[in-house]
Formats: structure tokens, C-alpha cells, sequence
């Protein structure tokens, strides 16, 4: 539906979903942290974080710490499945599985949370439960990101900012230089509308998950279905013109 089609991928109704997804990527973010004090939705510092336990013999940290980029991993991979391979084959990708999924694993947090299963919101990083709640939320970071990035032909990504913030500062010197094309302004614009989504998305999840804690989760739930549904409508549009 997008995949390396400039046209759809900066298009006004797209950008959209991609500043939807930005956002969400900076909520569960900032919902992790607050939740079990770490990060979910990049695996950079969960390599440092190993390392360092190990050198304090803290091996259950350690283990977990190690996990977690895999579950990130297995959620890339599914989503690839939708994705990647359906192309491969001569098949459109699907994308509304992967967001389904997505909805119900946030759904799911949110149920056990408000129920008492996932312990107290906030606790530090200490138990079982703790780290399925890490585990689950790094599962859908991946699938978010590969999805999106097998959508756009690597142009967008919307669950952290190290890629596209290279990606920006890459497109920023062909400006100055005088080699940006149209296509340059438009990806910059992108590229920033991204980064600002994603913060906004962390300044609100501040604010609110501090309020209602495991409901937070319920947000992201909402918004992974409203995002599915539009895609949906998207391709359905997209196959009628074709008849």
C-alpha cells in the first residue's frame, strides 16, 4: 500500500498515520518506564544493561535484560510474515493483523493490570510478572517498527528516534549543500513531524499514566484499532479504484 511509493508515503492522509504511530511509540515508551523503570521500544540499551549486570552478578537482570531484545525480535519477525513475505511472494502485505495484534496484546496489559495480576504500577523491575509486561510491550515496539518500516521502504520509523534523527541530519547537510531534491524537503518535513509526534506522545503519557496507571494502556489498545481500521479502509479504497 505505501511500500516505496513517495506519493502515498507523504501523502496528507498517511502522514497522518505515521504521526499516530510516532505518538503511540512515545506513549508505551514512557508507559514502560513508568510502569517497570526501563525503556521498550529500542534494544540499545538493554546491551549495556547486561553487560553491567553481569558484572554486578546480577544474572536474573541479566537474563532478563538479554530477553527482552529477543521478544522485540519475534515481534519483527511476525509482523514480517504479514509483511515482507506475503511481497515476496507476489502477495499484498497485510497490515491490519499485525495493528489487531497489537490492540489486543495492549488490551490484554491493560486487563491484568487493572485486575491485580501484573502487581503494583510503578514497582521496580523485580518479578515474573514484571517482565512479561516488559516482554509483551517490547513484542509490539518490534512489530510497530518493522511493519512500518517494511510499509515505507525504510523511510519511516515511529518507535524511537535513533534512525530517523540520523536520517534527518543526513537530509539536513544535502540541504545545505544543495543537493536536497523536493523529495529531501519533504522527507525532512516527515522526519521532523515524526520526532515532534513522538515526544508529544511522551509529554502526554507522562502526564496521564501517572493519573491511571494500568488504563493507561487502554490508550494505545484504542489507537492501534483506529489505525488498523484505517488501513483497512485505505486498501479497500485502493482495490476499488483498480476495478
Amino acid at each position: 500500500m505505501f511500500h516505496q511509493n513517495a506519493d502515498a508515503i507523504y501523502a496528507p492522509r498517511n502522514r497522518i498515520v505515521w504521526y499516530a504511530l510516532a505518538f503511540q511509540g512515545g506513549f508505551v515508551n514512557i508507559l514502560g518506564f513508568l510502569a517497570v523503570h526501563r525503556f521498550v521500544s529500542h534494544v540499545t540499551g538493554f546491551a549495556g544493561r547486561f553487560a553491567f549486570s553481569l558484572y554486578e552478578v546480577k544474572y536474573t537482570d541479566a537474563l532478563a535484560a538479554f530477553f527482552i531484545p529477543v521478544f522485540f525480535l519475534i515481534g519483527s519477525t511476525v509482523s514480517g510474515f504479514f509483511t515482507e513475505v506475503r511481497r515476496e511472494k507476489g502477495q499484498a502485505p497485510i497490515y491490519i493483523i499485525s495493528m489487531i495484534s497489537m490492540s489486543l496484546v495492549f488490551a490484554t496489559l491493560g486487563i491484568l493490570g487493572v485486575n491485580g495480576s501484573l502487581g503494583i504500577f510503578g514497582e521496580p523491575f523485580e518479578s515474573f510478572h514484571d517482565f512479561i509486561l516488559l516482554a509483551a510491550l517490547s513484542f509490539t515496539c518490534g512489530m510497530q517498527n518493522a511493519l512500518f518500516t517494511s510499509a515505507s521502504g525504510a523511510v519511516v520509523r515511529t518507535t524511537h528516534l535513533t534512525g530517523i534523527t540520523t536520517d534527518l541530519g543526513i537530509g539536513i547537510a544535502k540541504i545545505l549543500n544543495r543537493q536536497g531534491h523536493d523529495i529531501e524537503y519533504q522527507s525532512n518535513w516527515l522526519r521532523i513531524g515524526i520526532i515532534v509526534s513522538f515526544l508529544v506522545g511522551s509529554l502526554i503519557g507522562v502526564v496521564i499514566i501517572q493519573q491511571i496507571k494500568y488504563l493507561s494502556f487502554f490508550i494505545p489498545a484504542v489507537l492501534s484499532l483506529i489505525i488498523a481500521f484505517k488501513l483497512y479502509h485505505t486498501r479497500k479504497e485502493i482495490e476499488s479504484k483498480k476495478l
